[in-house]
């Protein structure tokens, strides 16, 4: 068959080209071990400059310090692993903590009034209806100032509430909607470090279809009677298999270091085979505007950082619904087929969904890859393979 002649052939080119194939196969692997290594599967820990300007009441009775006691209870707060939520810094100038704020060298800074003991005890006694103050200082574009801030917010009124004698009106129980002991930071990660070693395959996938035209052999495949679909076809599959290679090495390195998922790893292959397809389609989309490897190798970039960072593999994008269907929100980036493997992959990963769950996303990624494979090939035929296209 010729479409398993030219898969032969692809395929010895692409070990051929060893350090390119290496690269992508490596380039997910490598990400996994890096964002690990920054995130690790430490708890998030917050640093809180802390500035007491609170004097202490005394009388007869009892003394009350309740900017100190406020500090022990913030510098004493952990998460239920027992790790401190807080790295108290005691500073003895504002302006010294903006600075430090500024620098991201902390997250937070708390400011206790001179008067802060004084309003508490006269609060607490009825005498004063005025209720103390405290002062929070820091980014509020932050998301670690936000988290730190409700962190902090939460143990003051807490502490309070408790001298105070007043029992608090509401209590909650949390729960986790993924697995037992909840993701970590990193565990979060890892479904768009997955994605991220697919959307590698952008440019072994351009590069095959792209040398054809630069070293001028398509008139050798018009001569062999080789069809568009085959030819097509055939550097899909071939490319599949690499994707598929990479996907699992980075799943590899994420059990390495710790990773765990009880999600299925026959789903996670289906989700990433017809991912690998999507990522091809798009491809065969950028070969079409290209007629060198040197392009593809400069312009080539952006086709690439515009699938990582608006498919999520880096950081969260603000929501823009296009349209609702079945109960499912379509998001602007959502037309980046990768963007729903992201969703799927977390689906499967850390909230353990099964086929049924992922009914909207894999539709999407389907109908998605369809399009971009339609208008892809007839972009690339009309500039590549109008001759080929002809058999």
């Amino acid at each position: 068959m010729r479409i398993l002649a030219y898969f032969q052939k692809t395929f010895r080119e692409n070990l051929r080209e060893w350090k390119i194939t290496a690269l992508t196969l490596t380039f997910g692997p490598f990400f996994v071990y890096m964002m690990y290594a920054y995130f690790g599967n430490a708890t998030v820990r917050y640093t809180l400059l802390a500035l007491n300007r609170d004097r202490p009441v005394a009388d007869a009775a009892e003394a009350t310090c309740a900017g100190d006691d406020l500090l022990r209870q913030l510098q004493e707060a952990a998460y239920p692993d027992g790790k401190a939520i807080f790295k108290l810094v005691r500073i003895a100038d504002e302006e010294e903590g903006r600075r430090q704020l500024k620098n991201r060298d902390a997250d937070l800074l708390l400011v206790i009034p001179e008067d802060f003991s004084l309003r508490l005890r006269r609060h607490v006694e009825r005498q004063s209806a005025d209720v103390p103050r405290l002062v929070q200082v820091g980014d509020h574009g932050s998301i670690r100032f936000t988290m730190a801030a409700a962190f902090a917010d939460f143990i003051t009124y807490a502490y309070v509430s408790r001298l105070a004698g007043v029992t608090m009106p509401l209590a909650i129980d949390y729960r986790s909607l993924s697995l037992e002991r909840g993701p970590s930071e990193f565990d979060l990660y890892v479904p768009a470090l997955l994605v991220l070693a697919i959307i590698m395959v952008l440019f072994t996938a351009a590069a095959s279809l792209i040398k054809e035209v630069d070293k001028g052999t398509l008139s050798r495949l018009v001569l062999s009677r080789l069809g568009a679909g085959e030819f097509l076809g055939a550097i899909a599959i071939n490319q599949v298999l690499i994707s598929t290679a990479a996907l699992g090495l980075t799943y590899l390195a994420a059990l390495h270091v710790g990773f765990r998922s009880s999600g299925s790893l026959a789903l996670l292959l289906l989700v990433g085979v017809l991912s690998s397809l999507a990522v091809v389609a798009i491809s065969l989309l950028v070969a079409a505007f290209m007629r060198t490897i040197f392009e593809l190798l400069t312009v080539g970039v952006f086709p690439f950082f515009i699938l990582m960072f608006f498919s999520e593999c880096m950081f969260p994008l603000p929501r823009l619904t296009l349209f609702g269907l079945a109960g499912h929100s379509f998001y602007a980036n959502d037309v980046l087929p990768t963007a729903l493997t992201v969703k799927a992959f977390n689906k499967i990963l850390n909230f353990r969904a099964g086929l049924g769950d992922l009914g909207f996303e894999l539709v999407g990624i389907a109908v998605l890859t369809v399009l971009y494979f339609a208008l892809g090939a007839w972009l690339f035929r009309r500039r590549h393979l109008r001759e080929l296209g002809r058999r």
